[in-house]
């Protein structure tokens, strides 16, 4: 909560000190990095969370190291071969620099979690997160003085080397640390044995990132950053309760179900279903209602356009802060190839989607409306899904799909009313209030479920 805090705090600010372009163009650094960084560990380090023996566990983490460091050795003599394409599309050495930096820190950084989460140290990866967007914020919001947007991508930078090196302490000092053991033949059985994840869990990450990180590349080639850096952080704001609920809820959730079993989640998890849909109906409401507006009191003039987007956008966006951690059940349940199914139709019919309404003369907003509407279906599916791998009924899900309808239908109507009396401005800052109060009560009432 605290790292989101800090990135939507200062959202306003940086909003008018960097340009649109300026985002784009981090937008599409941000992309690269987090695609390479997300594939290099092979996703061997989800088997490091679950494999309960400590010896085995301890090989796992040595060979995903060993993995890692090839990975990101091989990107970089990529990037050095390719410089005079890079160069084409308008980037510099000193970007592709800091992009390799940036991305050999988040692959280690990666692994060192999946450490303390498999030793339950969640105040650990928590620290390093609030230090990630704490630094982060602050390099961006004193490179902005040079008025370069590299400074953008040197503050995701700082950010993360603070986190990498948060987690490398707390596994030295505070965790039993892993037995090095760096034995080739050993390495290589061990790999051997967790190859599932390079199987299933490998893919599924490629799609998912085909599914967040493609359409950047396909919003740049058809509408230039302008529109790149619009569409970036309306997603990008719109899935700020997804990385909240990633953060917090996915760890725990795997942490717990892997040692408990998926039977002893149930409760918890439809409580929590219950409040994340309902404290999520009434911004829904919000930006359908009034987003441009909104958008532009909060980011400023320059950014006409992107409430709109994040109108479209937030529907898929509430739903996945539902599914972005319950996925994590199929994880758990031995059911990779369902995650994989799933996610391969996922990404594909949103890019697909995105992509043909642009390739026909569409326009942005036309193009978005079919992403969303592709994206809001598939995540209905993955979520009815995980409901039937666990052997839960689903009436409980469906009731609180309703009331959350009917909730976010009634603000609606609400604002309607306070705008034929009161006027826009007003209709939408008594929106902010309402939705800020919904919000805080119902997070009060869901701690118990945390607890």
């Amino acid at each position: 909560m605290l790292s989101q805090g800090v990135s939507l705090a200062l959202v306003p600010v940086l909003f008018r000190l960097y340009t649109p372009a300026d985002f784009g163009a981090w937008a599409a650094i941000q992309a690269v990095v987090m695609i390479a960084g997300s594939l290099v560990t092979l996703r061997l380090d989800l088997g490091i969370v679950i494999e309960r023996n400590y010896t085995e566990a301890s090989n796992l983490f040595w060979t995903t190291i060993v993995v890692v460091c090839l990975f990101v050795l091989i990107f970089g003599g990529v990037s050095v071969l390719s410089f005079t394409i890079v160069h084409r599309i308008g980037l510099t050495v000193t970007s592709v620099a800091l992009g390799w930096a940036w991305l050999s820190l988040l692959a280690v950084g990666l692994v060192l979690q999946a450490w303390l989460l498999r030793e339950g140290h969640f105040a650990d990866v928590s620290a390093g997160a609030v230090l990630n967007a704490t630094i982060a914020n602050v390099v961006q919001l004193a490179g902005s003085a040079y008025s370069d947007g590299v400074w953008l991508v040197i503050g995701s930078l700082c950010g993360q080397l603070v986190a990498t090196l948060t987690y490398a302490w707390s596994i030295y000092f505070r965790t039993e640390r892993p037995s090095c053991s760096l034995r080739v033949v050993e390495m290589i059985a061990c790999f051997a044995r967790n190859r599932r994840f390079l199987q299933f869990s490998l893919p599924f990450t490629v799609l998912s990132l085909v599914r967040e990180r493609v359409p950047i590349f396909v919003i740049g080639a058809y509408g230039g950053p302008v529109a790149l850096g619009l569409y970036s952080q309306a997603w990008r704001l719109t899935h700020l309760p997804s990385g909240l609920t990633s953060a917090a809820l996915r760890p725990v959730f795997f942490h717990s179900a892997a040692t408990e079993g998926l039977a002893h989640q149930r409760y918890a998890v439809e409580q929590i279903v219950r409040w994340l849909l309902l404290a999520g109906s009434p911004w829904i409401a919000l930006l359908a209602f009034g987003g441009d507006q909104l958008s532009t009191i909060v980011l400023g003039s320059s950014w006409q356009g992107t409430g709109e987007l994040a109108a479209i956008l937030v529907l898929p966006a509430a739903l996945f802060a539902i599914t972005n951690w319950m996925d994590r059940l199929l994880d758990v349940a031995g059911r990779q190839d369902m995650n994989l199914k799933l996610e391969s139709l996922s990404g594909t019919s949103s890019v697909v989607a995105l992509w043909g309404v642009l390739a026909t003369g569409g326009s942005l907003v036309q193009a978005v409306t079919a992403q969303s509407v592709a994206l809001t279906i598939n995540y209905l599916i993955l979520l009815l899904m995980c409901y039937f791998v666990a052997g839960w009924p689903i009436f409980g899900l469906v009731l609180s799909m309703i009331v959350a309808f009917a909730t976010g239908t009634a603000f609606f109507g609400v604002l309607t009313l306070i705008h034929q009396v009161a006027g826009n401005s007003t209709s939408v800052q008594w929106g902010v209030f309402a939705a800020g109060v919904m919000t805080v009560a119902v997070s009060l009432r869901a701690t118990k479920v945390f607890r």
